[in-house]
């Protein structure tokens, strides 16, 4: 190792700040008093860079003397990993852009100067000549020479440093060298590769002496930077390997660590250590407990090891300082620190200001000479090991907790999702596997089995691989007696038994239909928080309880008595569970032809014995496919198909009705019937199952008076529709007969989980068509004079009953919605006030919805009447928020009282994260407009909890309450006050 003097005197006191901030003055000084001059906002412009030997940003550079900054804005800009600039002033955004863009350049090169100064100013008494420049503004400049310079030259190294430097290094060079060494120059800029130049140089007596450089450029945040080194050619060519070899590796880390922070530092730092060392194993560790210590780092030949923590009955050994020690115990763990090798050092790293205490320790087949260069480096980087061992520690603390807190937050999240789906599970297969699933996403498992006892055995079963009705075939006879007792002991108790130093635990479910269920867990680590297991053991138990009702009543109201098929309600049940997942499916309707004419020939029993044969006719041609069959009543079948074409359907379709037309024997007589089949497609014909039945119908119907086998759906044979013929002609005589009524859905207010109010909401049962949605006959009344007709009819209906529910509840609001064509009439705000004379009822107990669409139809006149509105005491509030293109802008220049969240956001709430992320935006925006917020379409319980945890302020959907008639509403005030 070369003998050099480590760190001279007047880089020892300040770590060469004092040069540093001589050289950002030369480098920046004249263009901020010109940016003074011509922006006098400027307050102060500071630039700071990182000491690598600290970890913290020093203050380099200021504009102006350190003055109060108090009433200005302040502007952060980080130029790159080293140097960052403040910028201080009543300035705008783009303006400080402006600003920063003038000193990035040169502050990134200051940033970057500081950290290679470390490696420099560590050989700076070497006889050879070691300089740092850079690229500033389109030309060359000297950021840094050491005193070999000034010896060499004769001149004093500051009148070469600085953009107006009074003096060129390139003015020494000879001038018959001068074009082959800048030629050598842009090759290594170009290439970025380290070039080696002899040429000759002129010294401090006038003498041109032959000299070696050798030139190194690199590139930091595009821009260029070099580092060269030049030592006489005369000279201990051994030597100088030696200084090119320190002043690489120097520089290679004083560039790791200066990048780096955490775990990573401390890395690079260690490696680096023992690379610039030369030894062979080194390991970077610090004190934990008063007996504990831990490793960070392990590495041998620069190859990592695994990290661990252990025991030191004595801390003296790792806290004195020592050089090249011999082994002298030979146990299990020194062959751990120290390996196999001859020598160790122990060098401490401590400091008066840090609660930390850290050591480093050295192994090596050979005794360490070089300490006090290496003691040097370690005393420079110190502190900054102690702080980041610090902040490690403090990071590993954190993620504990946080870990734990969101461990049991996912639990939690899991568990409450897993009740929720549970509470509409039908089927028990199903059930256990979404338990069984939600088990293992909540919890850390090591295994999961599942118990039944019937008959008085146990018997074990596997975990479910998917849910199937015949989950429990090939389960095992339970025979060790232990087990026997703990299940024993669980089943009659009906409570959790925790096996804690098994960490396993024995849930019981409750009765299923092949038994009293019990499931074992068992967990990796720490068993779960036994208050989330207590609550979840019980609402599993309960929806368990719930399943068992739901499937008998299901059974009966889903199966065709008669055929034992499916029926209508079931078949929708179907399609709602399956098109969601579906890219295309097909609905066929058969409709049997000449069926009357059988029964009443031969009678009704003898026709039910021939529907009987329909579906094993039907499931006979199919075999092995995936499909679902129903009865509609009387002749007619229906037959979802999911996952087909429309092309592939239709062929189906005319298999399906040659095999329906093959004889049938039914008691020794032979018969023949033909069907009539119609066939509609999703998602072309109606995206549910109700519009898919319709248009399979309108086909169905159009192939029995053709006579064709088989016609699929189109418009033109569907060219009107019976209720839409009703809107338009009959509306007078619905409202007349009572036909249309009014019903009100409650509204939940979150902050209180009682009635807040109530909307009104128009239906209408046809005597022929029956129930007709607002959405088959509202966008009808719309196209003429019927909408106002209908919204006099709900109005008057919400004001004759608001005095009488407001003796409940004193603060109850109804809203009604209001159309567009009703809202832009210019007498509507006289018409409202008049109705609220002839009912005696207060504005403020009335809130009109709109929706977003109604401020675009005419902003100006919709702006004008609700600010009418708003002189009665009435609220109004955006209903649909999200699903139009209104102007937010409408949103500060209209009294607004609320937004209603669209269902559509709402829905997908939990599984959705651009519907989570839409949602609570839209309650964040409005709560700093003043507004409050509804959320519509709230199905479950889950869903209510993340509103409200959201800031939902009022929630609205079936799970706080359907729409009832009025009759209804008092009693239910009354019991939600």
């Amino acid at each position: 190792m070369l003998k050099t003097e480590l760190l001279p005197p007047q880089y020892e006191k300040d770590r060469g700040w004092s040069e540093a901030r001589f050289l950002a003055e030369s480098m920046l000084r004249t263009d901020i008093e010109t940016l003074h001059r011509l922006m006098p906002e400027v307050n102060n412009v500071i630039i700071q860079v990182m000491d690598i030997y600290s970890g913290t940003y020093e203050t380099i550079f200021r504009s102006q003397p350190a003055i109060s900054r108090r009433g200005f804005d302040k502007h952060e800009y980080k130029v790159n990993s080293t140097s960052q600039v403040h910028i201080y002033g009543q300035l705008s955004s783009e303006q400080a852009e402006n600003v920063y863009q003038r000193v990035e350049h040169k502050a990134a090169i200051i940033g970057a100067h500081m950290h290679q100064l470390a490696g420099i100013h560590t050989l700076a008494a070497t006889q050879a000549i070691i300089y740092q420049a850079a690229e500033v503004d389109g030309r060359w400049i000297l950021l840094y020479a050491n005193e070999s310079l000034e010896e060499f030259t004769g001149l004093p190294v500051r009148s070469f440093l600085g953009g107006s430097a009074p003096v060129q290094v390139s003015e020494f060079i000879h001038p018959d060298d001068l074009n082959s060494v800048f030629t050598a120059y842009g090759f290594t800029r170009s290439t970025m590769q380290s070039v080696v130049l002899s040429y000759r140089l002129r010294d401090k007596n006038g003498i041109y002496k032959r000299v070696s450089e050798q030139a190194k450029y690199q590139e930091v945040d595009g821009r260029y930077q070099s580092v060269s080194l030049i030592w006489e050619s005369e000279g201990d060519k051994d030597q100088n390997d030696q200084v090119v070899d320190i002043f690489k590796k120097l520089e290679d880390f004083t560039q790791d660590v200066s990048l780096q922070t955490g775990t990573e530092f401390l890395k690079y730092f260690g490696l680096r250590i023992g690379q610039l060392s030369g030894v062979s194993r080194i390991i970077l560790g610090s004190q934990t407990k008063s007996t504990w210590w831990r490793t960070w780092l392990i590495a041998e030949n620069a190859i990592r090891n695994p990290n661990f923590h252990f025991l030191l009955n004595s801390e003296e050994q790792l806290m004195t300082s020592s050089w090249n020690v011999t082994p002298t115990r030979k146990e299990e763990f020194y062959q751990l620190l120290y390996g196999d090798y001859l020598y160790y050092s122990v060098l401490p790293i401590t400091d008066t200001t840090e609660s930390t205490t850290a050591f480093i320790m050295l192994c090596t087949n050979e005794p360490i000479e070089n300490r006090a260069y290496i003691s040097n480096l370690i005393d420079l980087f110190g502190v900054r090991v102690l702080r980041e061992i610090a902040q490690c520690e403090a990071r590993d603390r954190l993620d504990e907790q946080n870990s734990l807190l969101n461990r049991q937050k996912h639990q939690l999240t899991q568990l409450v999702t897993l009740l929720g789906e549970l509470d509409t599970v039908s089927d028990e297969a199903e059930f256990l596997y979404g338990c069984q699933k939600s088990f293992a996403n909540a919890f850390e498992l090591a295994g999961l089995k599942w118990y039944f006892w019937e008959s008085g055995d146990w018997y074990q079963c596997s975990p479910l691989n998917e849910p199937h009705q015949n989950w429990y075939k090939g389960a095992q006879l339970v025979q060790d007696n232990q087990k026997i007792l703990q299940l024993d002991e669980c089943r009659r108790t009906d409570q959790l038994i925790k096996l804690k130093q098994q960490r396993c635990i024995h849930w019981p479910i409750g009765i299923s239909h092949v038994g009293f269920l019990v499931l074992e867990l068992s967990f990796i680590n720490a068993m779960p928080d036994v208050e989330i297991l207590q609550f979840s053991k019980n609402a599993v138990h309960l929806a368990m309880q719930g399943l068992t009702q739901r499937e008998v009543l299901r059974r009966q109201a889903m199966r065709d008595s008669l055929t034992n098929l499916g029926n209508r309600s079931q078949l929708h049940a179907w399609m709602k569970a399956m098109l969601p997942s579906q890219r295309k499916s097909a609905l066929m309707l058969f409709d049997l032809n000449r069926f009357k004419e059988i029964n009443d020939s031969f009678g009704h029993q003898f026709g039910d014995k021939l529907l009987r044969e329909i579906g094993p006719r039907i499931d006979q041609n199919l075999r092995g496919e995936f499909y679902f069959l129903s009865r509609l009543g009387g002749d007619e079948f229906a037959l979802f198909y999911p996952n087909i074409s429309p092309k592939e359907a239709t062929k189906k379709a005319r298999m399906l009705h040659d095999a329906l037309a093959e004889p049938y024997l039914v008691d020794q007589l032979t018969f023949q019937v033909e069907a009539s089949v119609g066939i509609s497609f999703y998602p072309q014909h109606g995206d549910d199952g109700h519009e898919l039945l319709r248009c399979a119908d309108v086909a169905m119907y159009s192939s029995k008076n053709t006579g064709r086998q088989v016609t699929y759906y189109s418009t033109d044979l569907d060219t009107s529709t019976p209720h839409k013929i009703a809107v338009l002609s009959e509306l007078d005589s619905a409202l007349a007969s009572g036909q249309l009524f009014v019903v009100y859905q409650p509204l939940m207010d979150t902050s209180t989980g009682q009635t807040g109010g109530l909307e009104a909401l128009v239906r209408w049962t046809h005597p022929d068509f029956g129930y007709l949605s607002p959405a088959d006959f509202i966008p009808i009344s719309e196209m003429g004079e019927g909408i106002r007709k209908i919204t006099d009819f709900v109005i008057r209906d919400a004001f004759s009953h608001i005095n009488e529910w407001r003796e409940i509840i004193p603060n109850l609001q109804v809203s009604v919605n209001i159309s567009p064509r009703v809202l832009l009439n210019q007498n509507f705000p006289a018409y409202i006030e008049n109705l609220l004379e002839e009912y005696g009822v207060s504005g403020k107990s009335v809130i009109m919805e709109l929706t977003e669409s109604t401020l675009l139809v005419d902003p100006t006149r919709a702006i004008e009447i609700i600010k009418s509105l708003a002189l009665l005491d009435i609220e109004v509030e955006i209903d649909d928020f999200g699903t139009g293109y209104s102007s937010l802008s409408y949103l500060k220049q209209l009294p607004i009282s609320a937004l209603k969240i669209d269902r559509s956001f709402v829905a997908d709430i939990l599984s959705d994260t651009s519907d989570e992320v839409i949602v609570s935006s839209t309650i964040k925006m409005a709560h700093s407009l003043g507004l409050k917020t509804v959320a519509e379409g709230v199905e479950d319980e889950v869903t209510l909890v993340r509103l409200m945890r959201l800031g939902c302020d009022i929630i609205q959907g079936y799970y706080y309450a359907k729409p009832m008639p009025v009759n209804e509403v008092m009693g239910w005030l009354d019991r939600n006050r």
